[in-house]
């Protein structure tokens, strides 16, 4: 369903698109982002988390959502760079041309999981389901510069998204470590900012600065804009000064922060070098290669969770998008 304001097309303020958003690197925006689309598309019994349709967008340079599923960069035809130098006016082929579709992103990870394992065929569930990417990659770097003088450049990505937005249950968005036009132009098109803080010392201002930022998007870009969470990671539950922080996060947005707290965990780290990320790689087991997929399948369901009461609460009703596909 689609909304007016001020004579723009706007979206249903309700719509579940989530920039995960901070302006900080190293604090697990992409691993966030990947790891949270995955597991909301794939669903779990046994997490009682259902499946849905999900599109994850990369507006990163750096591409780093298509590594984490195996896909080679140099054989991608059409990135986010395309889609916001587009000047045609025109309503862009998104599904057919853009995304990268559920069953490649599947033969992607399985052909980088063989290769890394000595030829050795990739397990049968290790598979994408009911998920879309949209890949970026160095190109988008220099959009910022093209677009500075164009008219609409905060917009582009909304006005890009809006024939297909109701084709997803969720649209997640990863962004660079900046404020600049490309992370701009995420929170133009979402309704929701996910913030994920790195437990240590300097990401305390860099979350005051990231607060303000939003502010500003909320006052003179987007009025639909909301947080929709903040997310601790890379957490050592033994350091004093990770508690510090986490106890910090808590005293400034308390009905914001999520439960669930990311580990500093390796496997994590290691997972894209398989092609795969964690929640897809690894099965969820509460110590050893799984204990990172259990804490982001567990991030997914609360994620999941507090969807369903902002909707009960305000009182949405948005139909699965998977019950209402005819070829399923």
């Amino acid at each position: 369903m689609a909304w007016i304001v001020r004579g723009l097309w706007s979206v249903n303020p309700y719509k579940m698109v989530i920039a995960v958003a901070n302006q900080k690197g190293g604090c697990a925006k992409t691993t966030t982002a990947v790891n949270l689309a995955a597991a909301l598309s794939k669903g779990s019994k046994r997490q009682k988390l259902p499946p849905a349709k999900v599109l994850l967008i990369d507006l990163d340079p750096q591409g780093n959502c298509a590594t984490s599923f195996g896909v080679e960069k140099k054989k991608v035809k059409r990135t986010a760079y395309d889609l916001l130098t587009n000047d045609t006016g025109e309503d862009l082929p998104l599904m057919d041309e853009y995304l990268i579709s559920p069953r490649d992103l599947t033969e992607s990870m399985k052909e980088a999981w063989s290769m890394r394992n000595g030829g050795k065929a990739a397990p049968e569930n290790l598979t994408v389901d009911n998920l879309w990417l949209l890949p970026s990659d160095i190109h988008l770097s220099g959009a910022e510069i093209e677009l500075s003088h164009k008219i609409g450049r905060e917009t582009r990505l909304r006005e890009a998204l809006l024939p297909i937005i109701d084709n997803f249950d969720y649209i997640i968005i990863d962004t660079p470590p900046s404020l600049g036009l490309l992370s701009i132009n995420a929170m133009c098109a979402a309704n929701w900012v996910m913030v994920p803080v790195q437990a240590e010392y300097y990401a305390l201002e860099g979350f005051s600065m990231l607060m303000n930022s939003i502010k500003m998007i909320q006052r003179r870009i987007n009025r639909n804009l909301k947080i929709f969470g903040v997310a601790m990671t890379m957490v050592d539950a033994r350091s004093k000064l990770s508690r510090h922080v986490c106890d910090q996060v808590n005293t400034k947005m308390p009905k914001k922060l999520f439960k669930t707290t990311i580990r500093r965990l390796v496997k994590v780290a290691e997972a894209p070098w398989s092609g795969a990320p964690t929640v897809l790689l690894n099965k969820p087991t509460n110590s050893g290669a799984g204990a990172g997929s259990l804490e982001y399948w567990t991030l997914a369901k609360e994620f999941h969770q507090r969807v369903m009461a902002m909707r009960r609460e305000f009182g949405v009703n948005e139909q699965p998008r998977l019950l209402l596909d005819p070829n399923r």
